[in-house]
């Protein structure tokens, strides 16, 4: 019977032994976290909706009452 070749992949560990090293350093001041940890923070905030949900639950009401005005004038 013929055996296939298992697969190989040409990939870049995310967690490497030297990026460790660097993040491991016990030298690494308060403040450096800080800012590190204020610069991820912004880049992860959530964009603006387009409408807010109170505003699309006024649109629902308008539409509602606008289908029962034309549903009761079709009667």
């Amino acid at each position: 019977m013929y055996k296939s070749k298992n697969r190989t992949f040409n990939y870049k560990p995310r967690f490497s032994k030297e990026n460790n090293r660097e993040t491991n350093d016990d030298s690494l001041s308060e403040e450096d976290f800080i800012s590190k940890w204020k610069g991820v923070h912004g880049q992860n905030k959530k964009t603006k909706t387009v409408l807010p949900i109170s505003v699309l639950i006024l649109l629902l009401v308008l539409l509602l009452i606008g289908i029962y005005v034309l549903d009761s004038y079709v009667e």
